[in-house]
């Protein structure tokens, strides 16, 4: 019995944002061009969009566990949405947590607000989400041994 290829997660993201149209390409930025920050607003799925300096494109939630009603809500909330970086050279795949900054390279993204609310039953459709995702750039080499303000989750 022979098993079936892996395709590494990277390689299976890029054949799902081909499929739908997305441009591959990697060169968003030269390499010694400074980071840029800012924060986008209503984020689709599969759409390439640039945050600040970063370009990236939202492919998957990996995980909602929302409350749709904190009345019965007895764990915390925990949101994880996929995307792929398109960062200088080679496009690499991050996991974005809700409201807590994830290390990428020139700094940080956060993950605002998802664009929707939960349901008591029943997933979602990625058509409805409108992703807000903050850039935050990582402070100067020389300046690397001073704390870099983030916000608090």
């Amino acid at each position: 019995m022979t098993r079936p290829k892996r395709v590494p997660i990277i390689a299976s993201a890029s054949l799902a944002l081909a499929a739908f149209g997305a441009p591959i390409t990697a060169n968003a930025q030269s390499a010694n061009a400074p980071y840029r920050a800012g924060l986008t607003y209503d984020i689709a799925f599969f759409e390439r969009v640039t945050v600040g300096s970063i370009e990236l494109t939202p492919f998957g939630i990996v995980r909602d566990q929302r409350c749709a009603d904190p009345r019965f809500c007895y764990r915390p909330e925990d949101m994880r949405v996929s995307v792929v970086m398109h960062d200088r050279e080679y496009p690499y795949e991050v996991v974005l947590l809700l409201g807590r900054p994830v290390e990428v390279a020139g700094g940080y993204l956060i993950l605002h607000d998802p664009g929707t609310r939960p349901r008591d039953r029943g997933a979602l459709q990625l058509t409805e989400y409108a992703l807000d995702i903050e850039f935050i750039p990582a402070p100067p080499r020389e300046r690397r041994s001073e704390r870099a303000e983030l916000p608090q989750p």
